[in-house]
């Protein structure tokens, strides 16, 4: 599985108009790759560490959909591992970009989270370029 998981962390960049989501915690790496150029459609990845059945979850959704998982994961699932996360904030800036089209809400909170991780927590474990990519692969 972890080689499945790696050509996606490799590949998740592949798509030069649109840029991925990933953050990681102790326990598991969470993503959102585009799945069409467009950005209509989403694969979200879930690897967890300690499953031995099946570490590696994928899940392909319209961006709208898409973007309430990749909220949900934040404010939920990460702010777990995280404790100075602004969960509020990050809802605040959400409901600020609701009215817009699902393609264009993920890009929006991607960039948010990537480029302004430092407003949100001051160890948000979120991957900024695919520089980063080799962080995840460590983890395996």
């Amino acid at each position: 599985m972890s080689d499945e998981f790696k050509n996606l962390v490799d590949s998740s960049y592949d798509n030069m108009n649109l840029v991925p989501f990933w953050i990681y915690t102790k326990d598991y790496i969470f993503g959102m790759i585009p799945a069409d150029p467009n950005g209509e459609r989403w694969t979200e990845v879930s690897y967890t560490f300690d499953d031995p059945d099946e570490p590696l979850i994928t899940t392909e959704r319209k961006a709208d959909l898409s973007f309430q998982f990749l909220l949900e994961e934040v404010a939920k699932g990460v702010s777990f591992y995280v404790e100075d996360l602004n969960v509020n904030k990050l809802k605040d800036f959400a409901k600020s970009i609701d009215a817009k089209p699902g393609p264009e809400k993920m890009n929006a909170v991607i960039s948010e989270l990537i480029n302004k991780s430092s407003e949100y927590s001051a160890n948000l474990p979120v991957i900024k370029d695919k520089a980063g990519l080799q962080i995840l692969k460590d983890k395996l």
